[in-house]
């Protein structure tokens, strides 16, 4: 299996990495694997090395100021990855494979980023052949009173300090920049997945008809069920819902990182993304 890295610059600065995992003869569309916030490629290198296995072109993508890839600046949101770091990715894959559509694989943030490109520039809805999401929630991590505080202080730390304070969110090796942090502790407090202008991203979901595979983790503290769910009703085009629990005949309740690392995550997880890319 071939593997290559490629290091896009941005027009305003800082960088996205691609890394390629080419088996020798793929089948099909390039698959873009995403990871999540306060993460890298090294978080979804199972997903990537699975899918590799089973002759899909594979596409690791690490976002500005994450693993190999520079930060454009340490001011940006959320939304700014989604509106400049993706479509520099999207791009780059199918210009540099010759196809005009990927599809579009992610983990916990790597989803979120997705959902707000398409909900602000539909246009793009004709790149993605299909949007996986795994562990992908921005409303709903503070269900109670103590979830609520727990989630209030790390917003209020984060701005206090300048930088994510790493004790309350042991989830992955990288910092966030200070507004990409506290505008997630906003949307999960408030229950409302609101743009900085006001744009409500959660309505502009129903016009994203692109086929969807949206798997949650029954023991998911960062993303619980009910917010990808609140996600996956929202989606406008044929949509599938796994919740990983013994209830639905899984080996265990998935946590956050359970279903992207691991024996049961490659046995039980990775094949359901496989079986839904290989039927589009």
């Amino acid at each position: 299996m071939k593997q290559e890295t490629h290091l896009l610059p941005m027009r305003a600065g800082g960088q996205v990495a691609l890394h390629r995992y080419k088996p020798v003869n793929p089948t099909g569309l390039p698959v873009v694997v995403a990871h999540g916030t306060l993460s890298n490629q090294y978080a979804v290198e199972h997903l990537g090395s699975f899918l590799a296995a089973q002759g899909f072109d594979t596409w690791l993508l690490e976002w500005g100021g994450h693993g190999q890839a520079k930060p454009a600046h340490r001011t940006q949101n959320f939304e700014y990855p989604a509106l400049n770091d993706l479509p520099t990715a999207i791009d780059f894959v199918v210009q540099h494979t010759g196809h005009s559509q990927l599809h579009w694989t992610s983990h916990s943030g790597g989803g979120l980023l997705a959902l707000m490109l398409l909900a602000r520039q539909p246009e793009r809805i004709s790149q993605i052949k299909t949007l996986s999401l795994i562990g992908a929630q921005v409303t709903d991590a503070a269900p109670n009173f103590r979830e609520k505080m727990r989630v209030a202080a790390l917003g209020a730390l984060t701005r206090l300090l300048g930088h994510t304070p790493r004790k309350l969110v042991p989830i992955g090796p990288e910092g966030e920049p200070t507004l990409l942090l506290l505008q997630w502790c906003k949307w999960n407090l408030s229950g409302r997945w609101k743009g900085a202008d006001g744009f409500d991203y959660l309505a502009a979901l129903a016009n994203v008809n692109v086929p969807a595979l949206v798997i949650a983790g029954g023991r998911d503290e960062v993303a619980p069920p009910k917010g990808c769910r609140r996600i996956y009703e929202a989606l406008g085009g044929p949509k599938t819902w796994h919740e990983c629990t013994v209830e639905q005949g899984f080996s265990k309740d998935f946590s956050h990182s359970q279903m992207i690392r691991g024996e049961a995550a490659k046995t039980e997880v990775f094949p359901l993304l496989q079986r839904f890319i290989q039927a589009a």
